[in-house]
């Protein structure tokens, strides 16, 4: 942990003792959220399934047992944490229909894992009703069989439900406080209209939603009671007013956000629920505590250093942000946006943060920024305003609110509060469908009829007919993903309710509506696009090997392709010799930046089960290595079966070796401000990048990088050489962090592939 400076007030040895807990993992009790729900069934089964499931959440928040941890200035941890993801599955039946359908040998062996008694195992093992309180095979019903043989190919996956890939709008908790929303949901119930159209489905909503107001008002108070048998009089008092009331300084307001995130993540499980722009939401208390003399900067930072590490605890891709710009376009950096990044360079322990950018950013934001970026870990990656905010206004996004988008989880935007997202909605394999027109629909690996029939390859004449195939590909299997998309949208508007996060999103109480009903003010769906810089390759390879120079013909490179190139490694280095994107060269970058336009215009043209639009991330999460570089067979470009694909936009492994100056430039030609979901890059730097004027010089590179409108970055700064050490001797190696795919992972944790496609990225050093 980097040191403070000499009259620094910040408790180190409390927060080595916090970060040593924070790397063990978490130790949160599980089996307490199915207890809860299955004593909520029992009690209420003839109910509305959206009831239940409200009444169910306030019960585990009122009877959840509660621990304090008394190293930190923060009461509360999160309720399920990776230790529910890794034992305790039961806790999230929404997730693990198999153990409850119905509860047998399956439910009793994971049980066994958990904290209960054994008479509140058999509670839950005796609720056979539990499986209709969640979502189950309902979010994802049986697909008719040619959209089922997309899942089957890993052409497309997905299941087009909304769950824990969201941003609250925490900011309200702070102003008004719970029991300020409980008032507005009451009174709201208070003059429901019996002979209103949708009144009834308004006033079950509504009913639910005061159900679980009133029990988050209480969470604090509960904790408060803890926190007084500790003898920690300071976060009791704290407890005791918030969330319940509105904030009043920065420490409450900082209580109050995790506390309201907490409930986020025991609604519909951690993952990717993020926190938003902290620095927006934590200012005006910040400076009113300025004000009054109520706090310094160092008390500040380490408050926050505190709150990295409950995020750091319990999962890897909770996602915050700093920077960007106000509502009517002024800059938005402020005092606390530092503060931010300085708790985070101080602690050397945070998974995701990110910074936006534009052209007014202050200069001492991007070299802080850049300081970050040379000390490794990955952290922060950017966002360019400059190409998201006009992205998100072409969808119909109102300016105001555009301007205040934020990530989730690793890169994909949403705006806080006022959007159900369906981030990542459903994936598409671009590479696979490229693969499928080479082979007139067929794939090799399962030798099945998987797409439409484009032609036999050796009847194309030129890398355009090649590419309209392909084309004729990816319309045949975007209309699957829309299926699977709006079939989720609709099942989970029936079987899967989020009561909380309507709460917590704008015009949802004033409709009457659950967010999973259409309630937001923006309902649209985001699907990943994911293999462009391999379809780019291959495409330019097929352009100059075959039809330029006369190397192959299009029958050889089939059967090249469906030999996985054995006995033809001359043959293979050809088309490894071809252009590669990446490298500054139009003629490859342009079909980089065709494939992600049409496909862009292609979801454009199709609409969600309410009305919606599709967002499009070019952004792969580590889809590129498992399912879809697994079962993506030979590609013209060179790579073999079964490695993995590109990573986003970034090249493929070991293709980009002009440098970093025409890798940027690359990435500009590609329609970031089409994908109003998001675009990704993650860019592999050597230490040695920033010896010398080279933190300047990354500056200058992120202005450029603005202003020629490249949509997101993010930066690894660690050589090959000490991760393959890192591979080898993992323990002395192990607090060693890289930026895996949106988020930030210590390397030893890795699978072995993902560690090789790491390895393999190029490490630019000018």
């Amino acid at each position: 942990m980097a040191g403070c400076p000499t009259e620094c007030a910040i408790d180190l040895d409390r927060l080595e003792r916090l970060r040593d807990r924070a790397l063990a993992g978490p130790d949160t009790p599980i089996g307490f959220r199915a207890l809860a729900h299955a004593r909520t069934v029992t009690a209420m089964p003839d109910s509305p399934l959206i009831l239940r499931r409200s009444h169910a959440l306030a019960r585990t928040l009122r009877e959840f047992p509660l621990s304090i941890d008394e190293d930190s200035l923060l009461a509360g941890h999160h309720l399920f944490g990776e230790r529910a993801g890794r034992d305790g599955w039961f806790d999230f039946p929404e997730f693990a229909p198999h153990l409850f359908n119905p509860p047998g040998d399956a439910l009793r062996a994971a049980l066994e894992h958990s904290d209960l008694a054994e008479s509140e195992r058999d509670e839950v093992l005796q609720c056979i009703g539990a499986a209709h309180l969640f979502a189950g095979d309902h979010v994802s019903p049986p697909l008719p069989p040619e959209v089922a043989l997309t899942h089957e190919a890993c052409v497309i996956i997905g299941g087009g439900s909304t769950v824990n890939h969201s941003v609250r709008d925490y900011a309200k908790v702070l102003s008004v406080g719970f029991e300020g929303i409980a008032r507005s949901v009451d009174d709201r119930l208070a003059s429901w209209d019996m002979a209103a159209p949708d009144q009834l489905e308004a006033r079950t909503f509504l009913a639910a939603a005061s159900a679980v107001a009133h029990a988050a008002a209480d969470l604090g108070r509960r904790y408060a009671e803890v926190a007084r048998a500790a003898g920690l009089d300071e976060m009791a008092a704290i407890c005791e007013r918030v969330p319940a009331q509105p904030a009043r300084t920065l420490r409450e307001a900082v209580q109050a956000l995790w506390l309201a995130h907490t409930i986020t993540c025991c609604e519909d499980h951690i993952n990717a629920n993020s926190i938003g722009r902290i620095d927006q939401i934590l200012w005006p208390y910040y400076e009113a505590d300025l004000a009054a003399g109520r706090t310094t900067e160092e008390r500040a930072i380490e408050l926050l250093m505190h709150l990295h590490l409950k995020l750091f605890r319990d999962y890897d891709v909770q996602q915050a942000m700093v920077g960007g710009r106000t509502a009517s376009g002024e800059d938005a950096t402020n005092p606390l946006s530092y503060l931010v990044l300085e708790a985070t360079r101080r602690l050397g322990l945070v998974r995701c943060l990110s910074v936006r950018i534009h052209q007014d950013s202050p200069t001492e934001l991007l070299e802080r920024a850049t300081d970050l970026v040379a000390a490794g870990g990955g952290i922060p990656f950017f966002f360019n305003d400059e190409a998201v905010v006009p992205a998100l206004v072409e969808k119909g996004i109102r300016l105001e609110d555009a301007r205040d988008y934020a990530a989730i989880g690793c890169v994909e935007i949403t705006i806080p509060g006022r959007a159900n997202p369906h981030a990542v909605s459903h994936n598409i394999n671009l590479a696979k469908c490229l693969e499928l027109a080479l082979h007139n629909g067929f794939d090799p690996r399962t030798g099945k009829r998987i797409g439409p029939e484009t032609g036999p390859l050796e009847s194309m004449n030129g890398a355009e007919e090649v590419y309209a195939a392909y084309c004729r590909q990816v319309e045949h299997f975007a209309r699957c993903g829309v299926f699977i998309s709006n079939t989720g949208q609709h099942s989970q508007a029936h079987s899967f309710p989020l009561t909380y996060r309507s709460l917590l999103t704008a015009e949802c109480v004033d409709r009457g509506r659950d967010i999973t009903a259409g309630g937001a003010r923006y309902n649209y769906h985001s699907c990943s696009a994911i293999g462009i810089p391999n379809v780019a390759d291959s495409l330019a390879a097929i352009d100059r090997v075959v039809f330029a120079e006369g190397r192959l013909t299009l029958s050889d490179l089939r059967e090249l392709l469906l030999g996985d190139f054995e006995g033809a490694e001359a043959e293979r280095q050809h088309l490894l010799h071809a252009p590669k994107y990446g490298n500054d060269l139009p003629e490859v970058d342009g079909w980089a930046a065709r494939a992600a336009s049409d496909y862009c215009e292609l979801m454009a043209s199709h609409r969600t089960h309410y009305g919606g639009s599709f967002h499009v991330h070019l952004f792969s999460f580590l889809w590129h290595v498992d399912p879809f570089g697994k079962t993506t067979g030979a590609l013209p470009d060179g790579r073999r079966a079964g490695e993995p694909l590109a990573y986003s936009l970034s090249p493929g492994q070991g293709r980009d070796a002009k440098g970093i100056t025409a890798l940027i430039a690359s990435l500009a030609r590609l329609p970031h401000r089409q994908a109003a979901g998001s675009s990704s890059a993650i860019i592999e730097l050597s230490p040695r990048f920033f010896e010398g004027n080279g933190r300047a010089r990354f500056v200058q590179l992120l202005r450029a990088a603005v202003e020629m409108g490249v949509g997101q970055m993010q930066f690894n700064v660690v050589s090959a050489e000490r991760l393959i050490q890192a591979q080898e001797d993992p323990e002395h190696y192990g607090n060693i962090v890289v930026r895996v795919s949106g988020f930030s992972q210590r390397f030893a944790s890795i699978h072995k592939d993902l560690q090789d496609h790491i390895i393999a990225r190029v490490k630019h050093e000018s």
